[in-house]
């Protein structure tokens, strides 16, 4: 199947932001992207983790930020940004006077955090298992590239997403302890607060929306159907499984497993249309209970996708298909999904 050629790659990149709500270091990768865009690399040895925005968030906390100085927030931390939180500033709308309100509303919890968080500009072995991971995924699709991880906080709202800049990680979700408090937390966090563990996890997952953004498929469609959302999503979760060896949704497995064909006949109906609210990017809203969670659509994509997979003979060529698919209606017909 076609993919761009490098003159391409901006452009594509650029399609590529998406909100992981699943909630998706190495200091020595820092220093290269302390300023403008990051490159992007084909070695997934020569990968940048990008850590300088947290050490500039807890200088900012500590200077003042924790007792409510937008100020310090300002002029420590958003003001002296890296590409990666630029662009995340602005898609997810992070002022001075949100990070104030967050760390007052979780005191204990981000006082309970400040070490762990800092720990990924200093911790060498998760940025050798991202590292790892995307070697895995080049040995399994060829045409992988590389852009930057960085590593960021954001106003707890966004566990990652993408931009031309690459891959955009919000660490609050995923710098838990075993002493953490998690009362202070709404649902939405508490559901979606993890340890370091799960850091590379969700790297994989928005690395493969990188991938889907450079094959120009369904991710690149305007207004796109429930169906395509949620196997541009379920397919990174997925292909992400396949590097990283996790699934940063597989909390929706035990309540989603047992009610499957029911959910799917829900799905089939309004597969077609354009409303997600009831499967896409809704923890935390009305449309999501105890019951009946939010984000149902990463896990029927993903069982499309693995669906496909597993009926493949050739399963380098099947990886590729769902990396790379452009139609989503044939897909699905050739996944032969019933449950």
């Amino acid at each position: 199947m076609h993919r761009p050629g490098h003159k391409h790659l901006r452009f594509a990149l650029k399609l590529a932001v998406f909100l992981i709500l699943a909630a998706c270091g190495g200091s020595e990768s820092t220093a290269p992207n302390s300023g403008g865009a990051p490159g992007v690399v084909t070695d997934p040895s020569a990968a940048q983790i990008v850590t300088t925005d947290l050490a500039h968030f807890w200088a900012a906390y500590d200077a003042g930020g924790k007792n409510g100085s937008t100020t310090e927030f300002q002029s420590k931390y958003l003001d002296i940004a890296s590409a990666g939180l630029r662009d995340f500033i602005q898609s997810r709308n992070i002022t001075a006077s949100s990070l104030t309100q967050m760390v007052a509303a979780d005191p204990r919890y981000f006082a309970s955090i400040r070490s762990s968080n800092l720990a990924f500009a200093t911790d060498n072995s998760l940025a050798q298992r991202i590292r790892a991971n995307f070697a895995t995924i080049k040995s399994l699709y060829s045409a992988a590239v590389f852009p930057p991880v960085t590593l960021l906080i954001g106003r707890f709202s966004s566990g990652g997403t993408t931009s031309s800049n690459g891959m955009l990680i919000g660490t609050e979700f995923y710098s838990m302890t075993s002493g953490t408090p998690l009362d202070e937390l709404g649902t939405f966090q508490r559901t979606n607060v993890k340890s370091a563990d799960s850091l590379p996890i969700i790297v994989s997952h928005e690395h493969a929306h990188i991938l889907q953004s450079r094959a120009n498929g369904v991710l690149s469609h305007s207004n796109k159907n429930l169906l395509e959302q949620s196997l541009m999503e379920g397919g990174a979760d997925f292909v992400g499984e396949r590097s990283s060896g996790g699934n940063i949704n597989a909390w929706l497995w035990p309540i989603a497993l047992p009610m499957e064909s029911a959910l799917w006949a829900e799905f089939k109906s309004a597969m077609h249309g354009t409303d997600v609210s009831r499967w896409l990017y809704n923890q935390g809203s009305s449309t999501a209970t105890p019951t009946r969670p939010g984000d149902l659509g990463y896990f029927i994509g993903y069982r499309i996708a693995q669906a496909y997979y597993m009926k493949q003979a050739d399963k380098t060529a099947a990886l590729r298909d769902i990396i790379e698919m452009k139609d989503a209606d044939a897909f699905l017909a050739a996944s032969g999904y019933a449950p």
